[in-house]
């Protein structure tokens, strides 16, 4: 399938928007009375800042740096190396930038949160969890420890290639740079803590996941917000040319039929689920939903305690474009927040699709590894009134996405999210009916006719399922 690959970032443009500096120039940054660690790595992990906080090595061992000097980095097993930093320099809530080469190995990434670079957390007490520069997928991210939406570098890292990450705070905006440009910003405060150690190659909990494996040198702290320009100067620090920033490939929409386009088809006549796409979808079925008459036939009862349900099976990955149909009913239009239909694992950014009630209305929501895009209709619906729903995306060729929400075949909803689709497929989803996560939080709900199509329908093509469904 020929694939349109959204906003690639080249290191033709950084070479022509920033001219290389010559080999020993030091970047143009900030005084370096700001500079409140520098860890460079040649041969030790002494502080070069003057402010003495000399780093202890536990395990990595010296490596070639970015220009392939030897004994000029640090390499991590990803096991349990890590540099340690104790008692930390003294930080500004107000003013702040963190700068630091990396060279991931190539099994560093996980599904999960990983490869802890440069941290000031300790886990446990929250006044100890400063702030943590890691990893969510192949995304480097700012984790600010729920203070905010942590901003993540929105295009795969790549592995075994230097890149070089800065994080910076002004007393309001946390940002966050790779190879010199902004990739994402968020609002919130930045508490520091005068006592607790900043570690290099890890979380300071020691949680196994998070020690970093691969490659890392320079290590800078400043107690001051460096601009944009200063940032692109540390990642052009003696002439570093930056690789290529990889692009995020955003398939084609498919051009079917609207038999074609069919993923799953459950009628809900029985407990049992069948699916009648002819996919095949097995269904696990949880307690003991009742079947009840529905709008279409049979329809099933989820008595919000004990009912639920789940599939699993990679067709449902539909990331980029789909559209959900079905029936609804007998919801408790009082309850804040309730799941239809809901896919995804559970972990913190990886839902990406689900129809949802709260408070008697309409929530079609889209997780990306950054943000949750939601849309919801404006006025309620009646819980004891069967209700056809439909909800559909659509990736543009922008890489924004258009979501739509329809009642009963009119369109009642849509937005068009402010920012690009970031979504990384990290497999392993299950769809779940009534319930979200592992089975909790289960929906009191009738349920009936669920499909769910590879692309988004169109206006008539859902008014004629809408129709079809009156018409019997």
């Amino acid at each position: 399938m020929i694939c349109r690959v959204v906003f690639l970032l080249t290191g033709l443009f950084l070479l022509l928007a920033y001219p290389g500096e010559t080999a020993g120039q030091s970047p143009e940054s900030a005084d370096r009375s700001n500079l409140v660690l520098e860890l460079l790595f040649d041969g030790d992990a002494r502080d070069t800042s003057g402010n003495g906080h000399h780093g202890e090595v536990l395990g990595p061992v010296l490596a070639p740096d970015r220009f392939g000097r030897p004994n000029a980095a640090y390499a991590f097993d990803g096991e349990n190396d890590y540099i340690r930093v104790a008692p930390p320099p003294a930080l500004s809530a107000e003013a702040f930038t963190l700068s630091v080469w990396v060279n991931y190995d190539d099994d560093a990434f996980s599904r999960f949160w990983t490869n802890g670079v440069i941290t000031q957390d300790g886990g446990g007490a929250s006044e100890r969890r400063v702030f943590q520069l890691s990893a969510f997928g192949p995304l480097p991210t700012w984790h600010i420890m729920g203070r905010g939406r942590d901003p993540l570098v929105t295009r795969p890292a790549g592995t075994t290639v230097w890149r070089h990450l800065a994080a910076t705070h002004d007393g309001t905006l946390h940002k966050l740079y790779m190879d010199g440009v902004l990739h994402d910003q968020s609002e919130a405060p930045f508490p520091t803590h005068a006592e607790e150690p900043i570690n290099v190659g890890r979380k300071g909990s020691g949680e196994a996941s998070f020690y970093f494996k691969g490659v890392i040198d320079d290590v800078r702290i400043y107690t001051e917000t460096l601009s944009p320009e200063a940032i692109m100067a540390l990642t052009r620090e003696n002439g570093w040319q930056p690789p290529p920033q990889l692009g995020i490939e955003v398939p084609d929409p498919p051009e079917s039929s609207l038999e074609d386009a069919l993923v799953a088809h459950w009628p809900m006549e029985s407990a049992e689920m069948r699916d009648e796409s002819g996919n095949g979808l097995k269904v696990i079925v949880m307690g003991q939903p009742k079947p009840i008459e529905g709008r279409r036939g049979g329809a099933l009862r989820f008595d919000g305690s004990d009912d639920w349900a789940v599939v699993k099976n990679p067709s449902l990955g539909l990331l980029h474009y789909l559209t959900i149909t079905c029936w609804i009913s007998g919801f408790d239009a009082e309850r804040d927040y309730r799941q239809v239909l809901w896919y995804g694992d559970g972990a913190w950014g990886q839902d990406p699709y689900s129809v949802s009630i709260q408070e008697g209305k309409i929530g079609f929501r889209v997780d990306d590894v950054a943000t949750q895009w939601e849309v919801m209709n404006e006025s309620k619906i009646e819980p004891d009134t069967w209700t056809f729903v439909a909800a559909t995306l659509n990736t543009r060729p922008d890489g924004l996405m258009d979501q739509r929400i329809y009642i009963n075949g009119a369109l009642v909803a849509e937005q068009v999210t402010p920012a690009p689709y970031r979504y990384i497929e990290l497999d392993l989803m299950w769809l779940t009916f009534a319930s979200y996560g592992s089975g909790y939080g289960l929906t009191r709900l009738d349920l009936d006719d669920v499909r769910l199509y590879n692309r988004p329908l169109s206006q008539p093509e859902i008014e004629s399922l809408f129709e079809e469904a009156v018409q019997e």
